[in-house]
């Protein structure tokens, strides 16, 4: 496989997804990836996941997804930084709420400025994943602007 088979864009989200409801395959040879949706499956669905998971189907790799509990670390990590103690208070009482990296995300919206900053590191994070899995394949990006990233 070579880096122009592959939907940089996609495989990116799909590191990036810490969904439970889904997971991501890629073929090895052709650069195709396949998500499989647990809640949307039918029964023909469901019969090549089971071939894909074990292993049937020669040549699937599952993609790495966070965990939800890293995606909640992830923002964690982010407001811990933030200068401006109220505004790092209030996203703090978002991630405690039921529902908080919905609530975060609603929270960031009052605050632009650090709605661009939290952005911004949720694009290099997404670098980070695709360049380290992209790496377990023995492939590399060729420069840093890829355009991948949420």
């Amino acid at each position: 496989m070579n880096l122009s088979d592959l939907d940089l864009g996609a495989l990116s989200r799909a590191l990036d997804d810490s969904d439970p409801d889904r997971e991501h395959y890629l073929h090895r040879d052709r650069g195709t990836l396949w998500t499989f949706v647990f809640s949307e499956a039918t029964d023909e669905t469901r019969l090549r996941y089971e071939e894909v998971r074990a292993g049937l189907t020669d040549g699937w790799l599952q993609i790495p997804s966070p965990s939800p509990r890293e995606a909640y670390e992830d923002a964690e990590d982010f407001v811990e930084r933030i200068e401006h103690e109220e505004v790092r208070e209030s996203l703090f009482g978002s991630l405690e709420r039921r529902g908080s990296l919905k609530d975060f995300r609603e929270e960031l919206m009052r605050h632009p400025d650090v709605r661009a900053e939290w952005l911004a590191a949720c694009r290099r994070r997404s670098r980070e994943r695709l360049d380290a899995f992209l790496r377990t394949l023995g492939l590399a990006l060729a420069s840093e602007s890829t355009g991948v990233g949420p």
